[in-house]
């Protein structure tokens, strides 16, 4: 067990720029972990909401990323076909990773974040459903935030696909369907699309 390792390793996820946001060229993009603190609040905010386990949902917010301080951000992609590497290699890489994380945990908290991780992954549960669809709405706000600075350089739009052929619960296409009525309000001056 190594704990100073641990915590910074994970602790990589600050500087680790999402890199969905750095290909379409927004400047001073968000980390990894501001996208997961975000994704806790909302988890929280959700699961109380719908009367679903807080704890476990801001849980699996917090682990669903944790693999990308050792493997790195991989955007996925509406077409698998234009991501840089497969699905199936982004969850080996992240596997790998998160045994390499938990063999720096003791083994009843290794087992723990592994499960939450698994669980996150297969969308077993109803709060797992909850954090994955949350995890695209999540984007979705940054986006619109990022589109009312004007701070990208090529379209943002794939992000708002992505999501809305994701999103299902009757909860987040509320949410989904509010930001694109203010998104459709406020479009920024033309940019490169």
């Amino acid at each position: 067990m190594d704990l100073i390792k641990f915590f910074q390793t994970v602790g990589k996820l600050k500087e680790e720029k999402r890199c969905g946001w750095v290909d379409r060229g927004v400047k001073n993009a968000e980390s990894v972990a501001e996208h997961s603190f975000r994704l806790s609040v909302m988890a929280l905010t959700f699961a109380k909401k719908m009367g679903l386990d807080e704890s476990k949902a801001v849980k699996l917010a917090v682990v669903h990323d944790l693999p990308e301080s050792i493997c790195g951000d991989v955007a996925t992609r509406i077409k698998e076909e234009l991501q840089k590497i497969t699905n199936h290699e982004k969850k080996e890489r992240e596997e790998k990773a998160l045994d390499e994380l938990c063999g720096m945990l003791d083994e009843k908290t290794a087992s723990e974040i592994r499960a939450l991780w698994e669980e996150y992954e297969a969308r077993e549960s109803k709060e797992a459903k909850l954090v994955y669809e949350l995890d695209r709405l999540e984007a979705i706000l940054q986006a619109v935030e990022y589109e009312e600075k004007g701070n990208f350089e090529l379209s943002l739009e794939e992000f708002y696909e992505y999501a809305d052929a994701r999103l299902e619960l009757p909860e987040t296409r509320v949410l989904f369907e509010e930001l694109m009525k203010k998104r459709a309000g406020k479009q920024p001056s033309s940019r490169k699309h």
